[in-house]
């Protein structure tokens, strides 16, 4: 048995992330912003508003710290970050706030959970970031989530390339049936992932121990 630290708990992918992970008789611990969210049978749960916000998911850190030490020092075998948020303004439309909002849940909330996290984190642990096609994304409208997306890639190279014993991994689903579509005036494509294809494909590329993009195109 494993344990998993899911940040973004509460998302569609980090829902099913937690049931495929369970099933497999994984420990998870869940940090979101929804709790009522999250799947059943999560063995330890925090709520953060805001998971760029140092203070807030320091204090997480913490929350953590005092649970491990009761379970007697466990680690953080795998990391996956679920969190993501979308909308689509103009860039001459768009006001700071909505940038910002955006760029913290898909690019600085990774950072800031990585930074607080790696303290708790096993020898060789497994990190997955949830991307997209970033390539694909530029179109109008996009411009902070798709810079988000990008920047998330490049993240990801660097940490890899600093803690080399780190397997590091960007999940890069093609279009997935969540309630992102809602945010955009996109029509959702007729072929898309389901949450829990995403899932079950995190689950398999940490014990192929597979590094970098993973691609996940709809068939």
């Amino acid at each position: 048995m494993g344990h998993l630290l899911l940040i973004g708990a509460d998302s569609s992918i980090g829902q099913s992330v937690a049931k495929a992970f369970i099933e497999d008789e994984w420990e998870v611990w869940a940090v979101g912003r929804h709790t009522e969210r999250f799947a059943t049978g999560v063995q330890w749960t925090h709520r953060v508003d805001d998971v760029a916000d140092f203070a807030q998911m320091e204090q997480t850190a913490q929350s953590l710290e005092s649970h491990l030490q009761a379970l007697g020092g466990r680690a953080v075998d795998a990391l996956v970050y679920a969190v993501g948020d979308i909308t689509a303004q103009k860039v001459h439309e768009m006001d700071i706030a909505a940038w910002q909002r955006i760029l913290n849940a898909n690019l600085t909330g990774a950072f800031v959970a990585t930074r607080v996290f790696s303290r708790f984190f096993s020898p060789e642990p497994h990190l997955f970031y949830i991307g997209a096609l970033s390539e694909k994304l530029i179109l109008p409208g996009l411009s902070a989530y798709a810079t988000a997306k990008a920047g998330l890639e490049v993240f990801a190279q660097v940490v890899a390339k600093e803690q080399p014993r780190w397997k590091v991994s960007v999940v890069r689903p093609g279009a997935v049936a969540t309630h992102f579509w809602e945010r955009v005036p996109f029509r959702m494509p007729p072929k898309t992932l389901q949450p829990e294809d995403v899932a079950l494909r995190i689950l398999e590329a940490y014990y192929n121990e597979q590094r970098g993009t993973l691609d996940l195109i709809p068939e």
